[in-house]
């Protein structure tokens, strides 16, 4: 009988120890699906809150768009031929250089290394151009041999309108002229 009772006290025994354990693994499972309701809440939460920013984004977006379109109709880009000319350089040369006064543009005001640009009769006095390379410039002279889809930017040196040469160039301008 003592056998019988220690068996039966093994098992109890061992009955307690996985209830025990069982009881751990409730209360382990029971943490896990709390840490994992708050992550969720969690994500929920940043759900909602990118919801909102992509809905930011596309008011932006559609402002960026509405922007676009108002510049696209005011400038516009094309493949021009681009040179440079200095008609301030001592070394310059009446005639091939500049005409009459070189410190003065056909427009009459004066030559401005790093502003001064000469476009052919059917870009008005005034237009600014972007030129990749020089940056933006303002129209305010003209050339004997600069046509249509031609621009040659007023640079400091000969060695620098030299160093320029002749290239093909996107030139963004503005499509009325002047820039308000």
């Amino acid at each position: 009988m003592r056998g019988k009772m220690l068996i039966f006290l093994a098992l109890l025994c061992a009955m307690l120890l996985v209830a025990g354990w069982m009881t751990h693994e409730v209360q382990v499972q029971a943490e896990e699906y709390a840490r994992l309701q708050r992550e969720i809440l969690m994500l929920e939460v940043e759900n909602a809150l990118l919801r909102e920013r992509i809905e930011e984004l596309k008011e932006q977006q559609a402002e960026l768009g509405d922007r676009m379109e108002k510049w696209l109709d005011e400038w516009d880009v094309e493949l021009w031929e681009s040179t440079a000319y200095a008609p301030l350089d001592s070394r310059t040369v009446e005639g091939m250089c500049y005409s009459g006064d070189p410190q003065i543009t056909a427009s009459g005001v004066e030559v401005v290394p790093g502003v001064t640009a000469a476009a052919g009769p059917g870009v008005p006095f005034g237009t600014r151009v972007y030129i990749p390379g020089f940056g933006f410039r303002v129209v305010q002279d003209r050339g004997g041999q600069i046509g249509p889809g031609q621009i040659d930017v007023a640079v400091g040196t000969q060695d620098e309108a030299l160093a320029w040469g002749r290239r093909a160039v996107k030139v963004v301008y503005m499509k009325n002229g002047h820039s308000n």
